[in-house]
């Protein structure tokens, strides 16, 4: 992608009269999954918090380990952590492991994913590879008691089919459906629980496996 810095770009605007336009961009949606079996349990998810120099709409490139650089006129559509929320809340309901995924807590939400966005941003590695990544750390919690349920940490890369944001958006959605494929069966095993403890549902069939150690 051809980048130009900002004083040529403010120069040609100078000269011209125009500023260049705004493009924004945001993750591609989740894959369809085979029709499954709706789980019994109510899973709320928050916007995630994002640290640093990604708490920023405007998107994060890099060509040196130590260094990093936004895009001008290259952004996401909102912040990343409204962003990867709302990409988790759309995979986690289309997996047919709950019985619905909302964004705020009810009296019958069994348990509340939070978390952080570390890093999301595109690293051009030489004139020919470039990857996205993406690294999360997610939080499962009872929204009675606060208590963690569950917490993970997730470090994706994917290469880039054409260095463009585009290329980077469809990159990024690629690793995050491994993301929420890996998540959502823990997720979904801890939620249940929270929901059988507080008679909330029935488990699912196939879900009265006892969830996974914590890490």
């Amino acid at each position: 992608m051809i980048r130009a810095a900002p004083i040529v770009l403010a120069a040609v605007a100078a000269c011209s009269g125009t500023i260049p336009a705004t493009h924004y961009y945001q993750l591609a949606a989740p894959a369809a999954p085979a029709p499954r079996a709706t789980g019994g349990s109510v899973l709320a998810i928050e916007s995630l918090a994002s640290e640093g120099a990604y708490d920023d709409e405007r998107i994060v490139y890099r060509v040196d380990p130590v260094r990093l650089d936004y895009y001008q006129y290259h952004r996401w559509s909102t912040a990343p952590g409204s962003m990867v929320g709302g990409y988790l809340q759309q995979a986690l309901a289309r997996s047919g492991l709950f019985r619905s995924v909302v964004r705020d807590t009810t009296t019958e939400t069994a348990a509340v994913l939070s978390g952080r966005v570390l890093a999301i941003e595109e690293i051009d590695e030489s004139q020919t590879r470039w990857t996205g990544h993406i690294a999360l750390e997610l939080t499962l919690a009872d929204p009675r008691t606060g208590e963690i349920l569950w917490s993970q940490a997730y470090d994706q890369r994917e290469p880039l089919a054409t260095r463009t944001p585009a290329g980077l958006a469809h990159a990024l959605g690629t690793a995050m459906q491994r993301i929420a494929g890996e998540a959502a069966p823990a997720i979904a095993a801890f939620a249940d629980r929270q929901a059988r403890l507080h008679g909330q549902a029935s488990p699912p069939i196939g879900a009265l496996a006892r969830p996974p150690a914590r890490p």
